[in-house]
């Protein structure tokens, strides 16, 4: 073979090898627009959001649909949406290749750090399964005061309440919504790079139903931070405790 022909058998090796390479967003997955500003532009976007979370002093930097701080040490993904097969997200070992509609195990920390809505917000579960049966873990009033823990065996959901001389409860199974025609009210970012052990999720809600809502997904927003083993901390708390025993004069 001429060194002309093995250069285009080179090329076309490499073409079909780029082609190869899967894209970002998987076929029949799929995620949720997000708009910026919303109705008030005064109002953060999520890049503000997270940098001041996670990054106080600096903005998050945009990069396709995820984000990540100026030094790029910090990451936010985004998670998928919408996939009709295939909708679980695991709160331990998941990733932002999954779904973040049915949620699975885990003992979780949760955090409400902040709000950006003229209504009075409450984010929940529903205790395991998946039926709607909404239980408030934080309100708005817990912005910047303390986590809530909780710990879950098999599926379940999380839910959100916003109340504005009603009730609008939403959850994070889209099909649930269904004064809603299943819209979706919740966006997901899996947070790498803070250097911790637990898995770290940045959940941004939508309050208002779809027929007037703004699409800017920071009415209310909560970390939910989930260890992977808590009965090894607890263990790991228990050997602590004898230590300190026995170096007791």
């Amino acid at each position: 073979m001429t060194r002309g022909r093995r250069l285009i058998v080179l090329l076309m090796a490499v073409v079909v090898a780029v082609g190869a390479v899967p894209t970002f967003a998987d076929p029949g997955y799929d995620y949720t627009e997000v708009k910026y500003p919303g109705f008030n532009p005064e109002e953060p976007s999520h890049a503000e959001i997270l940098g001041e979370i996670y990054s106080p002093g600096t903005d998050f930097v945009v990069d396709g649909l995820n984000y990540r701080s100026s030094d790029s040490t910090i990451w936010a993904y985004r998670v998928y949406d919408i996939d009709e097969e295939d909708e679980t997200i695991h709160v331990v070992t998941g990733d932002q290749f999954n779904v973040d509609q049915i949620w699975t195990d885990g003992y979780a920390i949760v955090t409400a750090e902040a709000k950006y809505a003229a209504y009075d917000q409450s984010f929940g579960w529903n205790l395991g399964g998946l039926e709607p049966n909404y239980t408030e873990l934080l309100t708005d009033v817990d912005v910047g005061n303390g986590p809530v823990e909780i710990e879950i065996f098999g599926d379940f959901l999380w839910g959100t309440n916003p109340i504005n001389g009603g009730e609008h409860l939403w959850w994070s199974k889209n099909s649930l919504n269904n004064g809603d025609g299943g819209s979706d009210h919740l966006i997901t970012y899996l947070i790498e790079g803070l250097g911790v052990e637990e898995t770290v999720w940045t959940l941004f809600w939508e309050d208002l139903p779809s027929d007037g809502w703004d699409q800017d997904y920071q009415d209310f927003v909560i970390e939910v931070r989930a260890i992977p083993e808590p009965a090894t901390v607890f263990l790991l708390g228990l050997g602590a405790l004898a230590l300190l025993r026995k170096r007791r004069p």
